[in-house]
């Protein structure tokens, strides 16, 4: 099933409707719901650009304070900014938006943790997150040539012609 979606983003065939429920498969959920910040982020790759927007809920009853979304990556990607320190209000959420240069269209790896501190304890506490897979096939995007083009491209792969 998962390939034939593949297919279909690879040669356009995907309509309005079906991109608009593909967004949904675009939001990764980054921790568990029971620890006490709560991280979802919504991926969108746009050529060599990655944008994350990472939604963060303070589930505990306390401000935290320092709150920092720390990412690393993994392949050909490079975070473009340093995070940003936050504080959040008790029960409350935030958007944090994070972005990535991609510097070939290889499969990647973007991993990290949140780090906040509290009030009452003077000791940073560290939520580590899921990894994010960037596939080679966000890369893709159809096209269209003409036959004559095709081959002229396709002999000038010298490994091709072997």
């Amino acid at each position: 099933d998962q390939v034939q979606d593949d297919l279909k983003r690879a040669t356009g065939e995907f309509t309005k409707d079906e991109n608009d429920a593909n967004k949904l498969n675009r939001i990764l959920q980054l921790t568990g719901f029971s620890d006490p910040v709560y991280a979802e982020a919504y991926v969108t790759v746009h050529h060599y650009d990655i944008a994350l927007e990472v939604t963060v809920l303070n589930r505990t009853k306390e401000t935290l304070q320092n709150l920092c979304l720390e990412l690393a990556t993994m392949g050909d990607l490079k975070l473009v900014e340093r995070p940003q320190n936050y504080s959040l209000a008790p029960e409350t959420s935030m958007q944090i938006k994070a972005n990535i240069k991609v510097s070939s269209t290889e499969t990647g790896v973007i991993f990290g943790n949140i780090v906040y501190e509290t009030s009452n304890v003077m000791e940073r506490n560290v939520v580590v997150l899921n990894d994010i897979h960037i596939d080679i096939m966000d890369y893709i995007s159809p096209a269209v040539c003409s036959e004559v083009a095709f081959r002229t491209m396709w002999a000038e792969f010298e490994w091709e012609n072997k």
